[in-house]
């Protein structure tokens, strides 16, 4: 181990599952509160309830914390331990060992949600419906993301020393 002990890294891990988990709530909340009005459609998008406008911006908001403090700490943190050594590693490495140990479902999965975080990270008004697809295959497939933390939180779990 190079930097951090196993202790750390467990803390780290702990304290990572316990913030995506309290993301995971609010996105569930925001989903079933806007089960109504999906599927979008750029109309539906532009026309949509006000007091609704915060609950779709809490979504993408959750959305995007959640694969951010995924990717920014329980990934790496998780791999750092799985191998006993902090020292870093690029990203797709470390998704390629999670997946080949079992601790996420799939890479490319991981980068197809990230890829959707991106495109909602650069709303641009003239890709409404681009922003309409994104969020609708957002909130048919957020439960595949939700999936991927189960199965890392239950990796760590079953492995912890």
């Amino acid at each position: 181990m190079s930097g951090r002990d196993n202790q750390t890294l467990q803390q780290v891990i702990e304290s990572a599952i316990a913030e995506a988990s309290a993301h995971i709530r609010q996105l569930e909340r925001a989903h079933e509160r806007l089960a109504p009005y999906f599927p979008l459609t750029q109309e539906s998008l532009h026309v949509l309830p006000e007091d609704q406008v915060p609950i779709l911006d809490q979504f993408i908001y959750r959305f995007m914390k959640l694969q951010d403090s995924m990717a920014g700490r329980l990934l790496p943190a998780l791999d750092a331990y799985l191998r006993a050594d902090d020292s870093p590693r690029p990203f797709l490495d470390i998704l390629s060992h999670l997946e080949q140990l079992g601790a996420i479902p799939s890479e490319h999965e991981w980068q197809f949600f990230r890829a959707l975080r991106n495109n909602l990270a650069h709303d641009y008004p003239e890709s409404s419906a681009q922003t309409v697809e994104t969020l609708n295959t957002l909130y048919e497939r957020w439960d595949e993301l939700r999936s991927i933390f189960d199965t890392a939180s239950s990796y760590f779990r079953s492995r912890r020393r």
